[in-house]
């Protein structure tokens, strides 16, 4: 349960804290055969208590002033606002639909402590999965028809708030429903799903049953890097819930936040796409994107497919990176070779003929860094496929297929190759014919 709600079964709105809630709300209970039904606590929770708790949750986009604050409702001031008649409308809604508790970010958070701030960051996302219905008011749009063009789709929040809820109703400008199918779950409406998809990039599955936790990094990057955040931090509190991590959150710490939630990330996940991004790097690692904008999307269809072995692991890339002290380490299959500029500002990066490396085709490459500090160039393929050779570990590569690769650089009194940031993610494709290629392996700190 949120740490504070808002009552609306009064005459008046009134904060409530969690501890107030058993006076407000006696669990019904239970008696006979319903009594020898309930066989665990968690059980007593889900049949007798969260019924008699049921909240609704507010999603919407903050005005620019006016918001009602945690101190203006508990003080009774300021109801003038039209922050407060938005506020309103959304507990004449929610009492409709059966809610006599009400949660809104804008006055159910008492900002002025950081504990309680702190809290409500790491633990929004369980809250709007725990709610009995998330309301949605689309300020920007009248009906459906409207809902492409509307603001809430472009806010980093409300990304989690579409996902997080098990049960949503999407209400228009003037409050009127945006869907008149009559069923109390807009998330079973297939044409408002298939729009909202359209508008989202988000498949209906994961709007409908989406699953939080630290997989699908790239695919979620994605859909966040479509948005955008006021504070510079929320850019990376907004996807905790997301990736269900823990992480603290402290603003003021600027592009730090995105960078500490991708070294949580990395801790726990073993999939190889994770690395697919290009653009500016962190400030504290080249190995680290600096936002999710560096997420940006492209074609994906010629990679060789997906499997897993028998320990359902994908067989694809080393899945043991891990960030040390020194860097990110990974194994990469590691091609040398060299940069030609064009005409355009590009590269071209290029294998010597009469080499003993696998055959591609030609790279452009598009950096906005300087390469002149640069006396050796290579791809570092990432998506190889794991296999054996003589007991030794190696890539496997097959014949006319597409690699993601990452840029390497090696300076000109430097022993270690190091990442260079390129304009776009990079692939590289298999020239050559016959069933595949055996590449050695080398640990890389990026």
């Amino acid at each position: 349960m949120p740490t504070h709600l808002l009552y609306i079964g009064d005459s008046e709105m009134r904060i409530v804290g969690r501890g107030e809630l058993s006076k407000l709300f006696k669990p019904r209970i239970p008696f006979g055969d319903e009594l020898n039904q309930i066989q665990s606590s968690n059980d007593a929770i889900r049949e007798l208590v969260k019924p008699a708790l049921k909240y609704a949750i507010f999603s919407h986009r903050w005005l620019r002033e006016g918001e009602p604050t945690f101190q203006d409702i508990r003080h009774g001031r300021d109801y003038g606002k039209d922050g407060f008649q938005k506020l309103s409308k959304f507990c004449e809604k929610a009492r409709e639909l059966g809610c006599l508790l009400v949660w809104s970010d804008t006055c159910c958070i008492d900002k002025s402590n950081s504990t309680e701030l702190d809290e409500a960051i790491r633990s929004m996302f369980r809250w709007y999965r725990d709610a009995h219905l998330c309301i949605v008011h689309l300020a920007g749009s009248l009906d459906a028809q409207e809902m492409k063009n509307d603001p809430w789709f472009t806010r980093g929040w409300t990304l989690q708030e579409l996902l997080a809820p098990l049960s949503i109703k999407f209400f228009g400008r003037d409050w009127e429903p945006l869907c008149h199918t009559g069923l109390p779950n807009d998330k079973h409406d297939v044409q408002l799903m298939n729009d909202i998809s359209t508008i989202t990039g988000i498949s209906i599955e994961d709007l409908q049953h989406f699953s939080p936790g630290p997989t699908q990094i790239r695919e979620k990057m994605q859909w966040a890097s479509k948005r955008m955040t006021t504070r510079v931090e929320d850019a990376a509190y907004s996807l905790i819930g997301i990736f269900d991590v823990s992480m603290p959150t402290a603003y003021g710490e600027g592009e730090w936040a995105f960078h500490r939630l991708m070294e949580v990330i990395i801790q726990r996940c073993d999939e190889w796409d994770i690395f697919a991004w290009a653009g500016p790097s962190s400030s504290y690692s080249a190995a680290i994107p600096r936002s999710p904008r560096c997420y940006c999307p492209f074609d994906a269809s010629k990679f060789p497919e997906k499997r897993k072995d028998e320990q359902n692991r994908e067989v694809h890339g080393d899945n043991n990176f891990m960030l040390t002290r020194q860097g990110l380490q990974i194994k990469l299959a590691v091609v040398t070779g060299k940069l030609e500029p064009q005409h355009d500002g590009t590269f071209r990066f290029i294998v010597p003929r009469f080499t003993n490396t696998v055959p591609f085709d030609p790279v452009i490459v598009q950096t906005s860094r300087s390469i002149d500090r640069y006396r050796e160039f290579a791809l570092g393929i990432v998506n190889y496929e794991r296999g054996l050779r003589h007991g030794e570990e190696v890539g496997v590569l097959y014949p006319q297929k597409d690699y993601l690769c990452v840029l390497l650089g090696r300076t000109v009194e430097g022993k270690v190759l190091h990442k260079v940031n390129t304009s776009s993610v990079l692939t590289v494709r298999t020239t050559f014919s016959g069933w595949g290629s055996y590449e050695p392996l080398v640990v890389v700190l990026l």
